[in-house]
């Protein structure tokens, strides 16, 4: 260790009687030791916890795609990050299964048409009284029954269309970026099975473990802050109140606003805040240190340093917060604290 460094340990030494807790130091010392202040800074919130979390689209962003018909994966025509357009062809899937459905389509749009105009001739009957009202409602429910088979083949119909190739086109069903594919050429697929995942939208969630020490402290509304990535916040959107007892924890989803650099799954450590009672300050978490009696802070004194215990309410990405004799024009030591530290413990 440097000489001189050590003869500016040796005389930091603490004052005697009513102030025991002063360390005294000059200018040059504190220059010597490389000792740095910061000013106590009056806490609007304070970090009630800090939990892991996964990003993930907001529930409303992402759209499965299924396969409507069983078949073979002939082709995929996009791939994960491609664009889409609402319409367009992410894979060709050769189908037996679509003919069938197309001639069961054709059959029901004539089963309609039929129920349909004979539906309408029943209450032209009942209308001139020719006919009981029995009649007519008798023919209404069968068209109305035909119409809702025929709405549902359609609807089926709709996500995909027929290709020369004896099978079909599975087609996109909104505009968006295609986030995942379960499926590659040659793979048998069932009616049904979900193929892709699409996300419509660029709003990133966040789903965290709240850990039960933290149940009640958390609540809709609490500001939240992604660690290491710089101005990415939001908002907690709902925080469980249960334990999951696989988990031991509580679930938490936050919304986060212009999540720039963050992509789904990626896995995340969350700093919720929420506002801070009165009397509490926020300082650099460099500036508390542990004595024998508790936390302390070193503030700039006349002459020194003076140890000041502390509450420590809460500890945050780079602020603590605490509660003690403190006060704004204060401003407290977070580099060399080891050395004072030492110096006031000093006999």
């Amino acid at each position: 260790m440097h000489k001189a460094y050590l003869l500016a340990l040796a005389v930091l030494l603490p004052c005697s009687g009513a102030s025991a807790r002063l360390v005294t130091i000059t200018p040059q010392q504190v220059e010597r030791l490389g000792i740095k202040v910061a000013a106590v800074r009056v806490a609007g919130s304070q970090t009630t916890v800090s939990v892991l979390g996964r990003v993930t689209p907001a529930p409303d962003s992402r759209v499965p795609v299924s396969a409507p018909f069983a078949g073979t994966v002939k082709s995929l025509v996009q791939l994960e990050g491609s664009n889409v357009r609402k319409g367009d062809t992410l894979a060709v899937i050769i189908s037996a299964d679509m003919h069938a459905a197309h001639a069961r389509l054709q059959g029901q749009e004539a089963n309609y048409r039929s129920a349909k105009a004979a539906a309408d001739r029943a209450n032209a009957l009942v209308k001139e009284g020719i006919a009981p009202a029995s009649r007519a409602e008798e023919a209404n429910a069968a068209a109305s029954a035909a119409a809702a088979d025929l709405a549902a083949s359609r609807s089926v119909m709709t996500r995909a269309t027929r290709s020369e190739e004896g099978g079909y086109q599975l087609l996109a069903p909104a505009a968006g970026r295609v986030a995942r594919l379960d499926v590659s050429a040659g793979d048998q697929v069932a009616a049904m099975q979900l193929v892709a995942l699409i996300d419509t939208g660029r709003e990133m969630w966040v789903e965290g473990a709240l850990p039960a020490s933290a149940i009640g402290l958390v609540a809709a509304g609490d500001h939240v802050v992604v660690e290491g990535a710089r101005g990415v916040a939001g908002e907690v959107v709902a925080a469980g109140s249960s334990i999951d007892p696989r988990t031991r924890s509580a679930m938490l989803r936050a919304r986060l606003a212009a999540p720039v650099g963050l992509v789904a799954g990626q896995t995340v450590r969350l700093s919720v805040t929420r506002r801070s009672g009165a009397g509490s300050f926020n300082i650099p978490r460099t500036a508390v240190v542990e004595l024998k009696n508790g936390p302390v802070v070193f503030a700039v004194r006349h002459g020194g340093f003076e140890a000041v215990p502390v509450r420590v309410l809460a500890r945050g990405i780079q602020d603590t917060t605490v509660s003690g004799m403190l006060n704004v024009r204060d401003s407290v030591a977070v580099t060399g604290v080891s050395e004072l530290k030492a110096a006031s413990m000093r006999e």
